[in-house]
């Protein structure tokens, strides 16, 4: 129980200033980018072959309600950081949201066709959602010194955390003469690593004034995991190895991501995808962590002639719990995503978007937005995203770049672009890279739009 406490802990505070993956920027460079099916299912190639180069298109999502420079803390005429929980409690919110996405694209190939095309394609995707409550972190800085008499409420926390591998195939195809476009792609998941607070966990800790007792209360008070013996290099794991549970294990589920794109207008488009439905059902190296409902009242040890005052203190305290370790397979959902957007179409090469993105991997996670101007040039499309997270109310600047010739295809995508200047003084990185081989990119073209390599 202590490893598992200590590997959590450890997880949360390496996301401690992360949140909602939206990838905005990225988003924006649509039927150029193959890997954008992702977000949008229904975006078609530019091109009749697409191949990714393993290993070299990645993203990460690094979001959340700390600054970088709130969380990494200097004393004034001191040269060492230190993580100090008590500017964090400054800095907190009533509601604080940690989360972050990091997603490698080890294989993908796109085939386009006369009506549409297929994908083919590997992730490996690690996804970590937090959420807790200003008196958590109060506790954390300050125990419960400050609350004497009061009693701390953590029901509001909540923690899930996915490593997983999705192996997919998808297809779109266009209808109504081409006005409406659908998407489709459907995931086999290999689950990897898994930890979560149960859904309708509670609990809270009341220090008597009088006495300076304790009365601690837990309902719901359930920990799963699975995979974490490998993570924490507990010997439980056996002579086991990692790469090959990582490669095949009996982890596994089945996700779906569809999408749509219609054509209201000549000049206005509406779009919806909705990504990462499914679940995963967890039963190799699986772990339960229970604590039984129920109020457990703790008034302190005697202290005469103790030698190891930190371990009694823990052994009188953890006693009173009726808790216990079981290895019950359990599902979990992988956590939905939502897309909602309206493009107005200004020029056949300009246009501007409005999008709405909603995580569903917790419920307390809010949604945010963005507007962002999108402009084709010969051989590259650039887009502009100005984006509002509404997790902690912050704005954003974002750009992307993708080229649009081929044989080789290189593009880049930052939700908040100006983290390359200060990056202590902001809360946000989101980034994806990568490298495509492009073949057919001029039989899909006009004869104006075709770009003679030969001449450049």
């Amino acid at each position: 129980m202590r490893k598992l406490i200590i590997t959590i802990v450890l997880v949360t505070v390496t996301c401690l200033g992360l949140n909602a993956q939206s990838y905005f920027a990225f988003y924006e460079l649509r039927d150029v980018v193959h890997q954008t099916q992702t977000l949008q299912p229904a975006f078609i190639p530019n091109n009749s072959l697409t191949v990714s180069l393993p290993a070299l298109n990645f993203g990460t999502s690094f979001q959340g309600d700390f600054k970088l420079e709130e969380f990494f803390y200097r004393e004034p005429g001191e040269n060492d950081f230190t993580v100090n929980f008590n500017v964090l409690r400054a800095a907190a919110q009533e509601n604080n949201h940690l989360n972050t996405d990091i997603t490698n694209n080890l294989m993908h190939i796109g085939l386009k066709t006369k009506k549409g095309g297929f994908s083919f394609f590997v992730n490996m995707r690690t996804v970590v959602n937090v959420v807790y409550k200003e008196e958590f972190m109060d506790f954390l800085a300050n125990g419960n010194g400050n609350r004497i008499g009061e009693t701390i409420d953590f029901s509001g926390t909540r923690l899930k955390l996915n490593g997983i591998t999705e192996y997919g195939v998808g297809h779109t195809r266009k209808f109504l003469k081409d006005r409406l476009v659908v998407g489709a792609r459907v995931k086999l998941l290999n689950g990897v690593f898994h930890g979560s607070i149960s859904d309708n966990f509670s609990g809270s800790l009341t220090t008597h004034q009088d006495t300076y007792a304790w009365s601690v209360t837990t309902r719901n008070g359930s920990i799963n995991t699975a995979g974490f013996d490998y993570l924490t290099d507990n010997n439980d794991a056996g002579d086991k190895e990692l790469l090959p549970y990582a490669i095949s294990n009996e982890n596994t589920g089945v996700g779906f991501d569809i999408g749509a794109k219609f054509d209201v207008l000549d000049w206005l488009r509406v779009e919806a995808a909705w990504n990462d439905i499914g679940k995963i059902n967890w039963k190799e190296e699986v772990r339960n962590y229970n604590t039984a409902d129920g109020t457990v009242e703790f008034s302190g040890v005697n202290l005469r002639g103790l030698d190891d005052l930190e371990s009694v203190v823990k052994d009188s305290l953890l006693n009173k719990f009726n808790s216990n370790e079981t290895e019950k397979e359990f599902s979990s959902a992988i956590g939905s995503r939502l897309y909602f957007t309206a493009t107005a179409n200004i020029t056949p090469k300009n246009r501007f978007s409005l999008t709405y993105f909603k995580s569903n991997a917790l419920e307390e996670i809010p949604a945010s937005y963005a507007l962002s101007f999108n402009h084709r040039l010969e051989k590259f499309v650039f887009a502009v995203v100005g984006s509002y997270r509404g997790a902690n109310h912050e704005m954003n600047l974002g750009a992307s770049i993708g080229s649009d010739i081929g044989p080789v295809q290189l593009y880049m995508a930052l939700d908040n672009a100006l983290v390359i200047n200060k990056p202590e003084q902001y809360s946000k990185a989101d980034f994806r890279f990568g490298i495509n081989l492009m073949f057919g990119y001029k039989k899909w073209r006009k004869s104006p739009d075709i770009v003679d390599l030969d001449k450049l």
